[in-house]
Order: structure tokens, then sequence, then C-alpha cells
């Protein structure tokens, strides 16, 4: 007997490569696909790294120059206290008007006070003025050059600094108390300096609305801040408000400063944009310099090599739509058909024939080889086929064979017992009747009986079996009228039964068996489900293992147990392949609940 898995394991060694799984087409697009995506990987790889260096190099020069210019201001700063100190310490009007007590001193020692020290102050000086408080006397002093914006310039911070110290003073506040650098103060937009010379109070204000060279961080849509450690703003200016931010930043706006002092950060701040933060610390102060540059600037340096990747990307799309319409016009066409008549083929359509694509001699050689070919496979295929139809109808003929001796075997020995009694003839009549028509049903050729029919012979083997046991075994069925006119085999129940039977009817003992009969939908498909319950022990876990597995272990018939169950799992497999499914399980308060569920088909 041929096997069918030979022939066509045979058939699909001698398929076209291109039907398989390591296509040569299939293969060499993948190694063209991989070979873009790392030349694309690589590039884009080699973008970021002089992205990332440009990021760096751009950081590092905005950063030097908040450092030239922090330097600059810590430079002259510096100075400026230091000759504001020495002056509290050594020039004779800021001493005298200490202690004097004339009040015509102390108009002349502050007049030649504040023309000393204004001298100092310049048009382009950082510090806006000095100032000097004496607490004793509550002599507060400005001094301030206004030369720059008005006669008017530098109030009102003098007033201010006064009610400050003032305050700090009534709280009872040392100097120790006040910041020893440069501070701010939020509502004047200004930073002070405090120091104490003796009972002296002195400092100096830098007016941030006119800090010289502030405006030089302004060009190219750059943006220069004064903020805190925490990243709140200090001050920005008009700066924030003319790119479009048009809420109070010193509450709503967060600068991420403590990340942005060891390398550029983006971030995306609501109403102006993405920007690249990059803050420096003051070496005069608590605070930062931030600066926030658009990102567009970055992105500017990037346009040759974007223009680049476009073409190479151009470059690979053309290679590949030419390789495709040209080279493939000679291979593709060719193996697209043999492609499709092997789908053909595995879905078991021996009739289709290949058609040459081209007037190639190498394509008509093939085409006409392998028409030949399934020619040869469908005609062995057919007698292959006619040869499984005829053993698998000997075979179902042997398992009925072997059912039906071993039922009436039973059946005639409860006749046997049923005539010793000469009171218990009416009975013995009606045992012979109903096996009568028992044996009508058992011997008939059918191999395709109505489930109606099979449940009604399941009847007559109960009743027969009453007779034998009586007061013992009870029977209860439920089935859907509408499954009452699908196929089933013969006997598909009566193995089941008879098994639970003989393992589990114990005389004596009340014994149930139960029927029923179901409709199941999976997938638009209606399946029958036949439950066989009994109220036996049912099985142990590794005989269920075994039983739910039974043609892959024929050691269960050996005792004579497991034979009609084995039987009728193979009439399964025969009659109705892959598509039937036998399980095993101990139900709930029953015993052994055997399965059989199968595709409906109308009698």
């Amino acid at each position: 007997m041929y096997n069918m898995e030979e022939f066509y394991k045979k058939f699909y060694s001698i398929l076209p490569v291109s039907e398989r799984k390591h296509s040569l087409l299939h293969r060499f697009d993948i190694l063209f696909l991989m070979s873009m995506l790392i030349f694309t990987t690589l590039l884009a790889a080699v973008t970021m790294v002089i992205f990332f260096n440009l990021r760096e190099f751009s950081y590092h020069s905005v950063q030097d120059s908040l450092r030239f210019y922090d330097n600059r201001l810590y430079v002259e700063l510096s100075q400026n206290i230091m000759f504001l100190i020495d002056n509290c310490s050594s020039d004779p009007d800021i001493i005298r008007l200490r202690t004097t007590m004339d009040s015509n001193e102390e108009v002349g020692c502050m007049a030649r006070i504040q023309n000393r020290l204004s001298t100092q102050i310049t048009p382009h000086s950082v510090i806006r003025g000095f100032y000097l408080y004496y607490p004793d006397k509550e002599v507060f002093l400005p001094v301030y050059n206004t030369a720059n914006t008005g006669t008017d310039s530098g109030y009102p911070f003098p007033s201010f600094i006064r009610k400050l110290l003032q305050n700090h003073l009534e709280n009872g506040g040392s100097i120790a108390g006040l910041p020893q650098n440069w501070f701010f103060l939020e509502d004047q937009n200004c930073l002070i300096r405090v120091f104490r010379v003796g009972g002296i109070y002195g400092g100096a204000w830098i007016d941030l609305n006119n800090l010289p060279g502030f405006e030089e961080f302004f060009g190219n849509d750059a943006l220069l801040l004064i903020t805190d450690n925490s990243g709140k703003v200090l001050f920005a200016g008009n700066t924030l408000a003319e790119d479009g931010y048009n809420k109070d930043y010193s509450k709503d706006l967060k600068i991420p400063v403590e990340k942005s002092l060891s390398g550029p950060v983006s971030a995306n701040i609501p109403g102006i944009g993405r920007k690249i933060i990059i803050s420096f610390r003051q070496s005069f102060s608590d605070y930062c310099f931030t600066v926030l540059l658009p990102q567009k600037q970055f992105l500017q340096a990037f346009r040759s090599l974007y223009f680049l990747l476009i073409l190479l990307i151009l470059w690979a799309v053309i290679f590949f739509i030419s390789y495709s319409r040209m080279g493939r016009m000679i291979i593709e066409i060719p193996i697209k058909s043999l492609m499709a008549v092997s789908r053909n083929i595995r879905a078991g359509n021996l009739d289709t024939r290949i058609i040459p694509s081209n007037n190639y001699d190498e394509t008509i050689q093939i085409t006409d080889a392998f028409n030949k070919l399934i020619s040869e496979i469908g005609d062995l295929r057919i007698s292959v086929y006619e040869e499984q139809l005829q053993a698998r109808e000997f075979e179902l003929k042997s398992l009925k064979n072997q059912v039906a001796p071993h039922f009436l075997i039973n059946c005639l020995n409860t006749v046997f017992m049923s005539a010793q009694d000469q009171s218990k003839l009416e009975v013995t009549n009606q045992i012979i009747s109903t096996l009568s028509s028992h044996l009508r049903y058992t011997l008939s050729d059918r191999d395709i009986v109505p489930l109606s029919e099979e449940l009604e012979y399941l009847e007559n083997y109960i009743l027969l079996t009453q007779y034998r046991f009586p007061e013992t075994l009870q029977y209860e069925k439920e089935a859907d009228p509408d499954l009452l006119d699908a196929e089933v085999f013969p006997m598909i129940l009566l193995t089941l039964t008879e098994n639970s039977i003989k393992t589990g009817l114990i005389m004596g003992e009340p014994f149930l068996i139960r029927i029923r009969a179901t409709k199941k939908i999976e997938n638009g498909v209606t399946f029958v489900c036949l439950e066989h319950t009994d109220s036996g022990s049912g099985l142990s876990e590794e005989k269920l293992e075994k039983y739910n597995h039974i043609l892959e272990h024929p050691e269960v018939t050996e005792k004579g147990t497991g034979v009609g169950l084995y039987n009728t799992a193979m009439r399964l497999r025969l009659l109705l392949g892959s598509e039937a499914k036998l399980t095993f399980a101990n139900a709930e308060g029953m015993g052994l609940c055997v399965t059989i569920c199968f595709p409906y088909k109308k009698y």
C-alpha cells in the first residue's frame, strides 16, 4: 500500500526553490533591506553623534561667554564693594558723620561723602549706587549717578533698602542674619549687597533693568534669565513676554537649572516652544545665569547632512525599483507561476497546470516536466485513495463484528436466566421481543444512522439490562430535538453504556446512566455533543490521562475492560478524522463522564 505522506514528500522535494522558505529572491530582498537598514542606522548614529557634539560645543561656547560676563561683573562689583569698605574705614567724613551732633556739620559731611563716592559710579558702571546707613542716628545716605536715565534714576531702591534695614534691625536682626553675597529683591528687580563696618551699614545695589551687557545675549532669539538653584525665574526683563510667554514667570515657570549646569537640556516651555537650556552659577551671588536658545539653531547645522541622507535614500529606492522591474522580469514571473501551482497542489487540486510565461527554452522545459509530474502524482493519488477506502471499510466491519457478538452473549445470558422461572414467561417474551428488534438494528449493514434510532437502540439495551438487574439500573435522557436527525455511527453510545455497567454496576445498589445530547456552535460550525455519565467511582488521574489519548495507549485493552472504548475511539477517527473529539473526565457528584463532539450533519 502506498503512503500518501511519502509521495507528497517526494513531490515537495522537487518544488521550485522559490516555494521553499529559503527562497533566493526572498533572501536577496532581505539582505538588501538589511544592508539599507544598517546603512541608515549607521548614518543616523553618525548624525546623532555630530548632533550631540555640536550641542556640547554650543553649550561650552555659551558657558564660556557666561563665564566671561560673570567674571567681568564679579571683578567690577568686588572692586566697588572694596572701595566702599575702605572708605567706611578711612574716610574722615564717613567716620565723623556717625559721631557729630552738629546738624550743619552733618550736612557738610553728607555732601562731601556723596560727591566723593559718586565719582566711582559712571554711566557704564554695573553698580547703580552706594548707600550708607547709620542706625544710631537714623541717617540713610544714598549715592547714585543720574546720568543714565534721568534725575529719578536709582529710586525707589534707596528708600526700599532703608526700610529693609530698619525692619531687619527692629526685629532684633544682626548683620549675620543678612546674606553675605548679593541677593535679589523680587519687587524691585534689583540685587542688593549689605556689609557692616563698625556701627555703619553700607552696601550697593544693581538695577537689573539697566544691567550693562545683559542685552548682548538677546541676539539670535536667545533669552538670558536670572534664576535660583531650584529653577525659579527671578528676572527676565521683557524677553519672555516678547517671545510669547504671557504668564507670571516668577510663579508659573520652572527651569531645570540643576541639569543645565552640567549639560544642555532640551525642554518645551509653554508659549515659547522648545528651547535648549544652559545655566552658569554666578560667582558673586547664589543665583544662576540661564540662557534659552532656540533648538532650530542647532538643526541648521544638519541641513547638508539631511540633504545627503535624503539623496542616499532616494538612490536606494531607485535602485530597488530598477532591480524589481528589470531583474525580476526574467526570474520572478516564472517562479510566481510555479508558486501558484504549488499552492493549488497543496490544496489538493491536481488539475492545475503551468502556462509558460515566456518563450525561453529553459522555461518551456521546466513547465513541461512539472506538468507531467503533476499528472503522474494525480494518477498515483487516485490509486492510493481507493486502497485506503477499501482498508477503512474492512476495518470498520471488523470493529462492528467485535461489538455485536459481545452484546449478543450478554443478552442471551439474560434470556436464559429469565427462562428458568416459568412465572416470568411474559417477561421472557418481552426480553426476546426487545432482543429481536435490537439484533435487527445491530446486524443491519448501515454505517450511519440517525441519533433518534441510536437512542432507541440504547433504550432497548437499558431495558434488557434492567430485566437482568431489577431495581438496580436507572436511566435518564435529555436530547435536543434539533439533533435527533443528526448522523451517528451505530452503537456509538452502547459501548459506553456497556463499559459503565461492566465496571461500575453492583447488584442491589442503584446505578444511574445519564445521556445528554446538546448543540454547540464554534466559528459558525454546529457540533453535536453526546455526554455519557454514570454514577460509578470514575477513573484515577493516571487512567484519565491514558484514556484521553487512548489511541496512543492500546495497552488499555489488555485486561478486556477498555476494548469497547478503544473501538469507539478508532471508529471516530476512521469515520470523522480530527474533527471528532473524545474526552474522559470525572463528573462532580457522579462517576465517569465521556463526551463525544463531532460536526452536525443531517441524516
